[in-house]
């Protein structure tokens, strides 16, 4: 059985570079090729360089998760507690306000519309058109208190 380079290449892709992994029957073919063909050979020795680097990454690898596992054994040192004045601010972060907000905004539109209203002219149309009504309204329009230019006349002598 004849092998050619690029089946050789296949057989180090898939079964490695040590020859006791590969195929029998592909086993001598391939040690025939290597023995008579020089860039086998370079293949061979590109290969068990890439396996050389893939075990020193693995075994640096698993010392550092060894390191890992050493750092997360030991405790941790003694925390000091801060002063609450300077702790406020991350402490206010941590809470959460999301099923907050939306209640308070409403509270706070309510509140804004109530002052505006209450401000504005609308009062003598929501009550109606009469004497009676612009009586009520005058006496209750804090409106009137607030932008007239002299709001309590008899409070002066």
């Amino acid at each position: 059985m004849s092998m050619t380079l690029a089946r050789f290449q296949r057989l180090l892709d898939v079964h490695g570079t040590v020859p006791a992994r590969w195929p029998q029957p592909e086993r001598a073919a391939a040690e025939r090729l290597l023995a008579t063909d020089r860039d086998a050979a370079a293949a061979l020795a590109q290969a068990r360089a890439l396996d050389s680097l893939i075990a020193r990454d693995a075994a640096a690898h698993e010392d550092a998760t060894g390191v890992l596992r050493a750092l997360a054994a030991r405790p941790l040192p003694a925390q000091r507690r801060r002063f609450l004045w300077r702790r406020w601010p991350s402490e206010l972060l941590t809470l959460d306000f999301a099923p907050a907000w939306p209640r308070l905004a409403a509270l706070a539109g309510v509140a804004v519309l109530g002052f505006v209203l209450g401000l504005s002219d609308l009062g003598p149309a929501a009550i109606g058109t009469g004497d009676d009504a612009a009586s009520i309204v005058a006496d209750n329009d804090i409106g009137a208190v607030v932008f007239a230019p002299d709001p309590l006349p008899e409070a002066h002598p």
